[in-house]
């Protein structure tokens, strides 16, 4: 009768614990093509954002790049980015998390003077 009280416990236990979810979100413009994929928890997130830049080869050299997400919430600023691909890493621990029902504002600023906006939408 013990044992079925601390299997019942550990089950409880580790079925509360797991209320982790991931989050995708994806969007394009037409110049670059962006998601988002995240895992996160009532107070934490650890996800990634990867940019394509659809007109880049591997080697390609993107000047002065300029990400700006969700109002200046994550920013990356680079003078020389080689590839097509961008990656920017986003984590935080005791914070608000990402809505999974909202969309991402992006600005991508690059080169002399480009710009495109567009929004990362749940898929």
């Amino acid at each position: 009768m013990k044992r079925l009280l601390l299997l019942f416990v550990l089950l409880l236990l580790v079925v509360s614990g797991c209320t982790d979810k991931n989050i995708q979100f994806s969007g394009e413009s037409e110049h670059w093509k962006g998601q988002y994929n995240a895992v996160i928890g009532d107070t934490r997130e650890d996800g990634e954002y990867t940019f394509k830049y659809k007109k880049a080869t591997e080697d390609t050299v993107i000047e002065n790049l300029k990400i700006v997400i969700n109002d200046g919430e994550t920013v990356l600023n680079g003078k020389r980015h080689k590839g097509a691909i961008v990656k920017v890493s986003s984590a935080c621990s005791g914070c608000a998390v990402t809505n999974p029902e909202a969309s991402i504002q992006v600005v991508i600023e690059w080169g002399k003077g480009k710009e495109e906006a567009f929004p990362l939408d749940p898929n």
